[in-house]
């Protein structure tokens, strides 16, 4: 059934109730900041979720008859995290619906649903956030993030707190790359990062996201520290942002891919690793001072592209 004849079923079922809010519409893009996004609204409704024409058998709770929030991006992402944190402790479902695909998520995060949406294409996301029974209304925030570091407790969610990173930005910190650019040979030191944005720092032990390596820019002209080989795309894969002075962090990939990773320093140093483990994992380790650092994926073949795991870790003892 296409998206006017759902709309119009659900308009039928909720006639005799007060019109719905105008739905907020969020733009985003990959590498958006701050990340998480957040939005708040209203949750609940007279509509089943069950019900709704093309949803999987997971769909639970009651939501309204239009979306609350309407995601639109034109850059698609090869992974978005959407979570419906409650206000005021209601047991609250989830349903995104795209044009050809509905997700829906119920009692991910204890009883706050949250979904990781994977190689979605630009468009349009519906996102509709239901309570499990008829109670009336209950407020909600809804989290979007690039990140799978990000979950319900962990980004200030909670009403009581003011929203705001975990920990927060330094002034003095740089937000754009400084220093000499020239060792990066063809590398784009000025894109935005193509699968996002992390932030470490204080109590963190380790954090992982996900992206896909590779492309066609060969590492001549690359200069650093280490061995500075294989093929990338042209803006760094990810930003992490060390929030104050670690003695300690090792970088590492994971992916069936023969892997490869070249990381630039605050200060515009750049290191470059080959198969730290095994003969397919890189990684990079060591004192990191607080600052803005570009990392870049890329694979030992040309124009070879897999999905990998690039996680960040404060535990000597963790690596592949």
């Amino acid at each position: 059934m296409n998206r006017p004849s759902f709309v119009a079923l659900l308009l039928s079922a909720a006639q005799a109730l007060p019109s719905p809010a105008i739905a907020q519409v969020v733009q985003l893009n990959a590498g958006f900041v701050p990340d998480p996004r957040r939005a708040g609204g209203m949750a609940g409704g007279p509509v089943q979720a069950q019900s709704v024409p093309g949803a999987p058998g997971n769909c639970r709770g009651f939501i309204p008859s239009a979306p609350q929030q309407i995601i639109q991006t034109p850059t698609g992402f090869n992974f978005l995290r959407v979570i419906a944190q409650p206000v005021a402790g209601a047991d609250l479902t989830l349903m995104v619906r795209g044009t050809n695909q509905t997700w829906c998520a119920d009692d991910t995060y204890g009883n706050v649903p949250g979904l990781d949406l994977q190689a979605l294409p630009p468009g349009r996301y519906d996102v509709y956030v239901g309570t499990y029974s008829q109670s009336g209304p209950a407020p909600f925030q809804l989290l979007m993030s690039e990140l799978q570091s990000t979950t319900p407790d962990n980004n200030g969610m909670r009403p009581q707190v003011p929203v705001q990173p975990q920990m927060p930005f330094q002034p003095q910190m740089p937000v754009q790359p400084q220093g000499d650019t020239s060792a990066l040979g063809a590398l784009d030191f000025s894109g935005a990062p193509l699968f996002g944005r992390m932030m470490v720092g204080g109590n963190f032990v380790t954090r992982s996201v996900r992206g896909r390596n590779g492309g066609a820019l060969g590492a001549q002209g690359i200069v650093g520290q280490g061995v500075c080989s294989g093929f990338f795309q042209g803006p760094p894969s990810h930003v992490v942002l060390v929030a104050q002075p670690m003695d300690f962090l090792r970088m590492y990939v994971v992916s069936a891919s023969d892997s490869t990773l070249i990381m630039r320093r605050p200060d515009g140093q750049v290191l470059c690793n080959d198969d730290s483990y095994s003969s397919l994992n890189p990684a990079l380790e060591g004192n990191f001072p607080a600052g803005l650092y570009q990392v870049w994926v890329g694979t030992f073949r040309e124009n070879e592209s897999r999905p990998y795991q690039l996680t960040v870790t404060a535990n000597p003892s963790q690596h592949p």
